[in-house]
C-alpha cells in the first residue's frame, strides 16, 4: 500500500508531536537543554557531573555514553588539530577575562573532557579498574579542555585524570 507524501509525513510527526506535548522529549532527552542559558552539551556535561556528585555512578556513566558521540569525536577533532599544529592549551587557575573567553570559545573540548572526567572517575569509584584506565586514557587526551571551579578558577580535566591514572598503573 502506498501513502501519499503528505499522509506519511503526518504518520511520521504525529507520535513526535504526542511525545513532545507530553514533556517528555525535553527531559528525557539528555542531550537536549532544557535551559535557554546553557547550551546542549553544557547541560550534558553538567548533568553528568551532578549525578556523579551525588555518587550516582552508574547514572553519570550513562548520562556520558548516552551523547558522547554527538559531541566526543568532534572534539576529539578539535584537540588533535591543536595536538598536530604544536599550538598550546589554555592556562589553568585564575586567568585575565580575555583569557577567560578564550576559554569558554573551546566549550565543547571543555564539555567532552568534563563528561570523560566524569566517566572515568565514577569507573573507579565503582571499582572497573580495567574501563576506569581506558576511560582516564581518553580524558588524558583531551588536553586542552578546562573546567571552570566556582571558586574562581579553571582546572584541567586530563591533568587530574593523570593523576589518578598514574595510581593505578604504578
Amino acid at each position: 500500500m502506498k501513502f501519499p507524501s503528505s499522509l506519511l509525513f503526518l504518520l511520521i510527526l504525529l507520535p513526535i508531536y504526542s511525545f513532545a506535548d507530553n514533556g517528555l522529549l525535553d527531559n528525557s532527552n539528555p542531550c537536549v537543554s532544557n535551559d535557554p542559558e546553557m547550551g546542549d552539551s553544557l547541560a550534558w556535561a553538567v548533568g553528568a557531573m551532578k549525578l556523579y556528585d551525588e555518587k550516582k555512578f552508574i547514572d553519570a556513566i550513562n548520562r556520558v555514553n548516552s551523547c558522547f558521540n554527538i559531541w566526543g569525536p568532534e572534539a576529539g577533532q578539535k584537540q588533535k588539530i591543536i595536538h598536530d599544529k604544536g599550538k598550546s592549551c589554555p592556562k589553568i587557575g585564575k586567568v585575565s577575562s580575555r583569557e577567560k573567553r578564550k576559554i569558554d570559545k573551546n566549550y565543547l573540548m571543555n564539555d567532552v573532557s568534563v563528561a570523560l572526567w566524569v566517566k572515568a572517575r565514577s569507573l573507579h569509584e565503582l571499582n572497573e579498574i580495567e574501563l576506569a584506565k581506558k576511560s582516564y586514557g581518553r580524558c588524558v587526551y583531551m588536553t586542552c579542555g578546562r573546567s571552570w571551579d566556582p571558586n574562581g578558577w579553571f582546572w584541567s580535566p586530563a591533568i587530574d585524570c593523570a593523576s589518578y591514572a598514574r595510581e593505578l598503573v604504578d
